[in-house]
C-alpha cells in the first residue's frame, strides 16, 4: 500500500501545479466582435472615422472592465468602463465620449435610436492583439 501512495501523490500534486498554472495564465481579452460592438455604440451618436483599440483590463479591486482606446488620432485617449462584459456582446446601446468639450465637434446633432443597426464598414479599427 505504502508503494502506490508516493506515486499517486506525485500524480496529484503535479496535477495541482499544472492547473493552477493555467489558470494564473487566463486573462481575459475582448474579441473582434466585441470590439466591433464598442464602435458601434460608439457610432451611434459620434461620427468617427478611425479608433484604435490601446488596452483592455479588469480592475481586480472593482471587477470592472476598462478599455482604452483613441478616436480619430486624437492625442488623448479616451477610456469606457464595463460592469459586465457580456453587455459588449451586443451592439444595441450606447457609449458617450467624455470630456463631452473634447468630442463636440463629432458629435451627432440627432439621437439615434439605441437599436438602430450602425454601419461601420468606414470606420478604419484597429483591433487589440486577440
Amino acid at each position: 500500500m505504502k508503494k502506490f501512495l508516493l506515486p499517486i501523490l506525485a500524480i496529484l500534486s503535479i496535477m495541482v501545479i499544472l492547473s493552477g498554472c493555467s489558470m494564473i495564465g487566463h486573462e481575459e481579452t475582448l474579441t473582434k466582435e466585441q470590439q466591433n460592438n464598442v464602435v458601434k455604440k460608439i457610432a451611434r451618436n459620434y461620427n468617427i472615422n478611425k479608433i484604435e483599440f490601446l488596452d483592455f483590463e479588469q480592475d481586480l479591486s472593482t471587477g470592472t472592465y476598462d478599455i482604452l482606446y483613441r478616436i480619430n488620432d486624437k492625442k488623448n485617449a479616451a477610456m469606457v468602463q464595463i460592469e459586465k462584459l457580456e453587455t459588449l456582446d451586443t451592439s444595441q446601446g450606447a457609449i458617450g465620449l467624455d470630456p463631452i468639450e473634447d468630442y463636440e465637434e463629432i458629435k451627432k446633432s440627432d439621437n439615434s435610436d439605441e437599436e438602430s443597426p450602425v454601419d461601420i464598414s468606414d470606420i478604419t479599427i484597429i483591433y487589440l492583439e486577440e
